[in-house]
């Protein structure tokens, strides 16, 4: 029995909003990686959104399908780049994400700062999709 009451793909990408969401953990398992979120923000065009505003949901799951590459990078002070383990940005601030469309794949670009060591840091993904889930709509979103 799937624990999510609610389920969207990268189809509807543009009503995703990432913008100060704090990650809680990082999954990786065979060509899945997996992102727990405190929260994201949910447009109000987007077809699962009953509201008039956009809206924060409660705690959700970013699951990105098929990844072929990963990359995480952060951006120390001397604008050198250190390259880390994905795992390593379990505690990152997302400020921006895009996605890229490269064949039958698409490239998601997520940008923030690492909380941890207070640095600019990056992950790069290439996936076939992704999928976020969860369970409740709670309050307004921050810029409504």
């Amino acid at each position: 029995m799937n624990p999510w009451k609610y389920e969207t793909t990268n189809d509807y990408f543009e009503f995703l909003d990432f913008h100060d969401c704090i990650v809680e953990e990082i999954k990786i398992e065979k060509d899945i990686v997996t992102i727990d979120f405190e929260f994201i923000y949910i447009s109000n065009e987007h077809p699962l959104n009953p509201y008039k505003v956009a809206k924060s949901t409660d705690k959700c799951r970013l699951t990105f399908n098929k990844v072929e590459v990963s990359k995480a990078i952060i951006f120390l002070d001397d604008d050198k780049e250190k390259e880390v383990r994905l795992t390593d940005l379990n505690e990152m601030e997302f400020l921006e994400v895009k996605q890229q469309p490269v064949d039958e794949h698409f490239i998601y670009e997520m940008f923030g700062t690492d909380w941890k060591t207070n640095n600019f840091c990056s992950i790069k993904l290439k996936a076939k999709s992704f999928k976020v889930e969860w369970n409740e709509f709670t309050e307004d979103a921050w810029y409504v």
